[in-house]
């Protein structure tokens, strides 16, 4: 499947506008033909690619790499922000449960109050965990994006451009981000209210050391745009934890 195909059947209706403008980009490309096109010549050679053709075409180019950016950065602070007031809620859940070992009464009064704060608290991960998830698949899609349309201009014009893309990327935020400290955050809430207040912990949580911790191992390929997506499928089924260094 083309890319273009590929970016086209991958739209999530929440970012719909804010995926690198693929189409566009490579109709810039073409330059216009010096003769017209007739049917015994349908393709007859094009006028070459000038300095004008290569800054009109880094502007477009800059302007969408600041679109996919504004874009993630929205959506990111947005989703740390709802983190953080889960984090909050499941702090106060916890207090109450506390209060409840300690006053049995408070228990016994309770009539299932606290299993449905504990509901709607494992939806609103859910949530999160879904954005999160629809989050790395957009800025995936969008550096792939600039990626090959980096290439098809190098190939097409003799201009390069790839050797500038990774410093014009490094400048932007979402090509820096992968998530792992927001799963990290997320599987040990979802853990928490998973498990009604009684989270499973791993060996380096429990206070074992690393040196005793015995590992064994299946070994499975995934593929670079579907880490992130792997990584939050598992962080629903099995508590992630992050051995210290030793």
């Amino acid at each position: 499947m083309k890319f273009g195909e590929q970016l086209r059947s991958s739209v999530i209706p929440e970012y719909q506008w804010y995926y690198i403008a693929y189409d566009e980009l490579k109709e810039q490309l073409h330059t216009a033909y010096i003769t017209k096109p007739t049917k015994d010549k349908p393709r007859p050679k094009q006028r070459k690619w000038t300095e004008e053709d290569e800054q009109r075409f880094i502007d477009t180019l800059d302007k969408e790499l600041d679109k996919v950016d504004t874009k993630q950065k929205l959506k990111g602070g947005e989703i740390l922000r709802r983190i953080g007031r889960a984090e909050k809620d499941v702090n106060e859940l916890l207090d109450q449960l506390e209060a409840r070992k300690a006053n049995p009464r408070l228990a016994e009064e309770d009539t299932g109050g606290m299993e449905e704060a504990f509901m709607e608290l494992e939806d609103i991960l859910s949530d999160i965990i879904a954005d999160v998830h629809d989050l790395a698949k957009f800025v995936q899609l969008n550096y792939t994006g600039f990626q090959k349309i980096t290439k098809k201009h190098d190939k097409a014009t003799k201009w390069m451009l790839r050797p500038l893309l990774e410093t014009w990327l490094k400048r932007r935020s979402f090509f820096k981000d992968n998530y792992d400290a927001t799963i990290v955050k997320l599987s040990k809430l979802y853990n928490i209210v998973e498990t009604r207040g009684n989270p499973v912990k791993g060996d380096s949580s429990a206070g074992g050391s690393q040196a005793s911790f015995i590992r064994q191992t299946t070994k499975y390929f995934v593929h670079p745009d579907n880490v992130t997506e792997v990584k939050l499928i598992i962080l629903k089924v099995c508590y992630i934890d992050v051995f210290k260094s030793i």
